[in-house]
């Protein structure tokens, strides 16, 4: 017993120093960001406000309305209770546009598209089978036919669902058609007069209506349940940020080639005010699959999706989107799109983790920075003159910055802002001089970090702002530069923050252009930030020639294999 215990103290005595290095290790992201959190939440939603349905509405009727005579009908063989009949080679040759239509949204998941009072003259051929004393019934009844459809009703409720991989979904929930009335004429049937087979219209009508009716519904159904789904499964659920034209309808339903699923490779331009665009390069890539089933709230459709931004779309995100609340919208913008700081911060993780936040700097960096980083002042000011004796060590040398990000940078949205924290270490070398002897020379070695205010709004199409620094702190490593101790070197956080700014300013004021979508022209968005979100709101209007594109071309294969 007493070897038993001994062994338990020294287990817990070899344990100890495990134990102190577990909490003492660092995240290499900000323990804020696990703070609120839950890998439920979304990173982005999307809302579909009722002035967005209300037009979407009025273009879907006026689409249907200049389509539907372009539509193909399909093939139809039905077996009757007196033999079977079949219609091919149809053709609508004249529509009424129905003088009542609506889109309701039912909750939780669903809504219902109904038009009524309106009127079909379709025409084509058919061929009967009819088993009657009357008849010989191998002998088949042909001709052709012409029938007016009229006060047609229909009713369709379809409800919002999404696949295990994210991708959406819909089902058919209910389908109602009635017909009004029929009016039915058929000719040349080659074996019985037209007088003799315009008897039976009485008979061919209360077959014809009820075949019409179920067979609207039960194509209808086919495609909702079967061909959409079909079509949606190959939607896109990920996209490289780098893209500045969405193509996920157009590639959908095969308007056009998809696209390569990697993003471009390198660096369009060096500079550093070009940061932004270059880091949109990186072949990292915007996750957006749904995370949760669309629902109807507050008369809007919302959509919600995950918003993780990784390289190549890998993922692995160590942390979660935030907790929002996001109160009812009272503007009459037609769609609000809201995202978490999730999405950036996810970015700046991956694009930490990839080093793609570490850059070198020098004087052909920025034009702000051409005189600046130098060794003697030529013209103008220089760093030379605020770090002790660099000038006189190394004269006429330009200085070069290598920064490394320490840790993920961290951004949190709040009320009017977004604020910026980022850690990092700064390696200052002089370069090589004229002289070939001078060689590159690391001279100073500090960490540094730096909280800044960032404002964006959009305009012209793009996202653009400006920022102040709050704070910039650097704490010196090494220095071989004569005359130069911390108090020296934290002296230049007031230099530095006032240039540091100036450049934040010009990296935001070139902007972001934001994406467009085939089809879709986004009309006077407006940004704001709330607490760990940003909402844009926006109108938006759809080009009717290629809703109406989009259409033929779903009907064109979805119709196919319908009969």
């Amino acid at each position: 017993m007493p070897d038993a215990l001994a062994a338990r103290r020294w287990s817990l005595i070899l344990l100890l120093p495990l134990l102190a290095i577990c909490q003492t290790y660092e995240k290499d992201y900000s323990p804020l960001l696990d703070q609120n959190v839950s890998p439920n939440n979304p990173g982005m939603v999307l809302r579909l406000m009722p002035t967005g349905l209300a037009y979407l509405r009025e273009i879907g009727i006026k689409v249907v309305n200049e389509q539907i005579l372009k539509l193909p009908l399909p093939t139809i063989r039905e077996r009757i209770e007196n033999g079977e009949v079949s219609i091919y080679g149809a053709h609508i040759s004249k529509y009424w546009a129905p003088q009542e239509y609506s889109l309701d949204l039912v909750e939780p998941n669903m809504f219902t598209w109904s038009m009524s009072k309106m009127h079909i003259r379709a025409a084509g051929d058919f061929e009967a089978r009819l088993n009657s004393p009357l008849l010989i019934p191998s002998v088949p009844i042909t001709g052709h036919f012409e029938a007016l459809l009229g006060h047609v009703a229909l009713t369709v409720s379809v409800r919002l669902t999404r696949t295990a991989l994210g991708v959406p979904q819909v089902s058919s929930a209910q389908c109602r058609a009635l017909i009004g009335y029929v009016d039915l004429n058929v000719r040349d049937t080659g074996i019985l007069t037209d007088f003799f087979i315009n008897a039976f219209k009485a008979f061919l009508i209360s077959n014809f209506k009820p075949m019409v009716e179920d067979r609207m519904c039960r194509m209808i159904q086919k495609i909702i349940d079967h061909d959409m789904n079909a079509l949606l499964t190959t939607m896109p659920t990920k996209i490289s940020i780098h893209e500045e034209n969405v193509d996920v309808v157009s590639e959908t339903f095969k308007l056009k080639p998809p696209k390569s699923k990697l993003g471009k490779l390198g660096f369009k331009n060096a500079t550093l005010l070009n940061f932004v665009q270059n880091l949109r390069d990186r072949d990292l890539v915007l996750d957006y699959r749904l995370t949760a089933e669309p629902f109807v709230n507050d008369g809007a459709i919302a959509m919600m999706a995950k918003g993780e931004i990784s390289w190549r779309g890998l993922g692995g995100t160590p942390f979660f989107a935030p907790s929002i609340r996001v109160p009812a919208s009272r503007s009459v913008h037609m769609v609000e799109f809201v995202a978490t700081d999730y999405i950036a911060n996810s970015l700046l993780y991956h694009a930490y983790r990839q080093k793609f936040m570490d850059i070198v700097v020098g004087p052909e960096s920025s034009p702000s920075l051409k005189e600046l980083l130098h060794t003697t002042c030529e013209a103008g000011v220089c760093i030379g003159e605020f770090l002790g004796g660099l000038g006189e060590q190394f004269p006429h040398r330009e200085v070069e910055i290598l920064f490394t990000a320490r840790k993920s940078p961290l951004i949190v949205f709040v009320e009017s802002r977004a604020r910026f924290r980022l850690h990092g270490n700064i390696n200052m070398f002089v370069r090589a001089g004229k002289n070939a002897t001078q060689p590159k020379q690391s001279v100073l070695r500090a960490d540094t970090t730096m909280t800044s205010n960032v404002l964006l709004w959009i305009a012209h199409g793009k996202v653009v702002g400006n920022a102040t620094i709050e704070n910039l702190d650097f704490k010196l490593l090494e220095s071989k530069i004569n005359d130069v101790d911390q108090g020296v070197f934290a002296d230049l956080g007031l230099f530095g923050a006032e240039f540091l700014e100036q450049l934040l300013t010009e990296i935001l004021a070139i902007g972001i252009k934001l994406p467009t979508m085939d089809g879709i022209l986004i009309k006077s968005p407006r940004l704001s930030f709330h607490e760990r979100y940003m909402k844009v709101e926006t109108y938006f209007k759809l080009d009717e020639a290629y809703a109406g594109e989009v259409v033929n071309g779903a009907v064109r294969q979805t119709l196919q294999n319908v009969g």
